[in-house]
């Protein structure tokens, strides 16, 4: 093996591949990055078993060849290199030489042998969307999910359709989140649940991908994005997501509209002196459109603040974790929101009042 690429590029490529490298003691390989030529291209591999990547750069090979080196030691070196625009790499004795205009460096390699085989997926089902809009619906749902492996089907997030609608749903039986993406074509028979721990990586190769289109392909074991010089597949969950609509109310009782800034800030004043359940009391007092949160911990003190605000239906009085209803906010893009109550025991639904896209329902502390 020799070639020449640029080192930005292969540093970027790096960047990505290191973070999904495994660090498992007993299986070192999966610690490395797998290089290999193709055409007039280099591929760098990475995989921990259950999130896999291939990217390609364009390289200027002047012999093929592969190996596989220490992730974190080539992603330390290059990280480094400051005004290096290229890079050679070559083998020596079966290691990895990279040099440079001033440096030159051998990493121990591996047996490439020994890297598993990345699967590429067999499509049952594939659809195109722009890589920002498939992490806008991953980050507006991903906080609301369980983070214990004990019931995997809801430490993770779930997409299906309905028609051509994308949508991401995740819960921990307190909360719901759930983001729909529009008017997306040749979407059917969509049922993916994809493990929590899977999604920030999921999350961090999208996001480097901006605005371009992605091709997303599925089936019962796999999940694939693939542009045209990138392809990445995580293993999905095989089993039965909740059927989590029929939680959602549909009849309310007690109704306002609220500025999500208003909104933030009696929450997180009401934090400062809550317990450590996070617990707020809201009072709702449609008569004189009053709207009182309550917090109160032995330590520290108590605070009671107020506003004045057009409330519709009858009065009510319900306790929230305050966190739960923090951690939603930012997934609204509406300035103003809806807050829809039915009674003391039932979930609180919270929408934008223009951006249907986005729902949420958190459930009260029973006291």
């Amino acid at each position: 093996m020799k070639l020449e690429c640029l080192k930005d590029k292969f540093k970027d490529a790096i960047i990505l591949a290191e973070k999904i490298s495994g660090r498992n003691l007993t299986l070192p390989i999966l610690s490395t990055i797998l290089l290999e030529t193709k055409n007039k291209n280099l591929i760098i591999r990475a995989t921990n078993l259950e999130v896999g990547i291939e990217i390609e750069i364009p390289a200027k090979i002047e012999t093929s060849g592969l190996v596989a080196v220490n992730a974190s030691i080539l992603l330390n070196y290059l990280n480094n290199l400051t005004k290096e625009e290229k890079i050679t790499l070559e083998l020596d004795n079966n290691n990895l030489k990279l040099s440079t205009e001033s440096t030159q460096t051998i990493i121990k390699s591996l047996a490439p042998e020994d890297f598993p085989i990345i699967p590429k997926i067999a499509q049952e089902g594939g659809f195109e969307i722009k890589a920002v809009d498939f992490v806008s619906g991953l980050q507006a749902v991903s906080f609301a999910s369980a983070v214990s492996d004990i019931k995997p089907e809801i430490s993770s997030v779930y997409l299906h359709n309905e028609n051509q609608d994308l949508i991401f749903v995740a819960t921990d039986s307190f909360r719901l989140a759930e983001k729909t993406i529009n008017n997306i074509p040749n979407l059917s028979n969509l049922n993916i649940i994809i493990p929590f721990k899977n999604v920030n990586e999921l999350i961090r190769v999208l996001t480097s991908l901006g605005t371009n289109q992605v091709v997303v392909s599925y089936n019962k074991n796999q999940l694939a994005i693939q542009t045209d010089n990138l392809y990445l597949t995580l293993r999905v969950i095989d089993g039965n997501y909740p059927d989590y609509k029929q939680i959602i109310p549909t009849k309310f009782n007690t109704e306002l509209n609220i500025k999500k800034e208003d909104f933030v800030g009696l929450l997180k004043l009401s934090t400062i002196f809550s317990d450590r359940f996070n617990q707020i009391d809201i009072t709702f007092k449609p008569d004189s459109n009053t709207l009182e949160v309550l917090s109160h911990n032995q330590e520290v003190g108590e605070n009671k603040s107020s506003l004045v605000i057009k409330i519709k239906g009858e009065p009510l009085i319900i306790s929230f974790n305050a966190k739960y209803l923090l951690d939603c906010l930012s997934s609204f893009s509406d300035n103003v929101i809806n807050l829809r109550f039915t009674e003391t025991s039932r979930p609180l639904m919270i929408e934008g009042t223009t951006d249907n896209s986005f729902h949420y329902l958190v459930m009260p502390i029973n006291k």
